[in-house]
């Protein structure tokens, strides 16, 4: 059974599921329509495409702030590593080590792929380098790399924290970061799947968990940031930096919410959270090469497939994540 900590935020396990939601129904949309299937223009524009974004800066936001919360005032490398270690890899070799058995070892796919680039599927950096140079790509896609590379920054990062005038240059430089980097990121990458495009979310985060130690909220200050709205209408003004600006008052409100959900449904929240990072590893895979190819032959209408292609990937992710726990367990014993 799942053991709810005496500390438990249930607001944070709400935004970690919320997080997951558009990255779905967008993945599904956009997806089903490269194979040819009638997809309504709204769920693959911009719009869309926007709603994934601040999904996506949540989770970095509530990944930087949930580090804080279980570091701040106790950080230590070896342990810190440890953990990071347990949490991140065992899920990901398994999913990996599957595919890679069946399409690399059994069917010889990608043979002009020299064998030694797996150690970046070993690191996790696979797909993040996938645009610059051949890799044995499965799963993870961008943000796994860019996530493992950010907690090599968290405890510089914390450290800013401790003083008012770290957090201060620290504030200036992401500012500046967050408004030039679209522009100075060389092709062929995007700017958001960087480990740059994403650290200032991520910082912000660590700010938050400080908040949330505390037990201090911005909210209701925080929300003339959606004045910024507007901006996205401004070609001159850098999208990711003004979906991260909206993103932050989203994030309290939905935090918010959360915190007032009854205790007596915090054990139902927190198993599917749990599987939240199984979800991201699965469900790309499960979509292109399964599910989809499945709703072809079959010719069933598209929309039955979205409520299947949830279930599913939460169950896969809840068998990945069970399958993976000894080894999180051998890890830190190892270690």
């Amino acid at each position: 059974m799942l053991k709810t900590p005496a500390q438990y935020r249930p607001g944070l396990d709400v935004i970690r599921l919320a997080a997951l939601l558009p990255v779905l129904c967008y993945h599904f949309c956009i997806e089903a329509a490269r194979l040819g299937f009638a997809v309504p223009a709204i769920l693959v524009g911009r719009g869309m495409a926007d709603w994934v974004e601040i999904g996506l800066a949540w989770f970095f936001l509530l990944s930087g702030a949930a580090l804080c919360l279980q570091w701040q005032g106790r950080f230590r490398w070896r342990p810190y590593l440890v953990g990071r270690a347990a949490a991140m890899y065992p899920a990901f070799w398994l999913g990996f080590a599957v595919l890679f058995i069946y399409g690399e070892i059994l069917h010889g796919n990608n043979a002009q792929i020299p064998r030694w680039r797996v150690i970046f599927s070993v690191l996790g950096v696979d797909g993040y380098l996938a645009p610059v140079t051949p890799t044995f790509y499965k799963i993870g896609e961008w943000f796994l790399g860019v996530i493992l590379l950010l907690y090599l920054v968290f405890p510089l990062l914390l450290w800013c924290m401790d003083r008012p005038l770290r957090r201060r240059i620290l504030l200036t430089a992401l500012v500046a970061l967050q408004l030039l980097w679209p522009a100075l990121c060389p092709a062929p990458f995007e700017a958001g799947h960087t480990v740059l495009g994403r650290l200032p979310a991520f910082a912000l985060g660590v700010w938050f968990g400080t908040l949330l130690r505390q037990n201090r909220t911005v909210l209701p200050r925080v929300l003339w940031a959606l004045a910024a709205f507007p901006l996205l209408w401004v070609p001159a003004v850098p999208r990711l930096a003004v979906l991260l600006t909206i993103s932050v008052p989203l994030f309290w409100v939905v935090y918010a919410l959360g915190q007032r959900l009854p205790q007596r449904y915090w054990r139902l929240l927190r198993r599917p959270a749990a599987w939240s990072y199984g979800v991201y590893l699965v469900h790309h895979v499960l979509l292109t090469l399964v599910l989809l190819p499945a709703a072809a032959r079959l010719g069933w209408p598209l929309p039955v497939w979205l409520p299947v292609f949830f279930l599913v990937s939460f169950a896969l992710a809840a068998l990945l994540t069970a399958l993976a726990a000894p080894f999180a367990r051998l890890i830190k014993r190892a270690a």
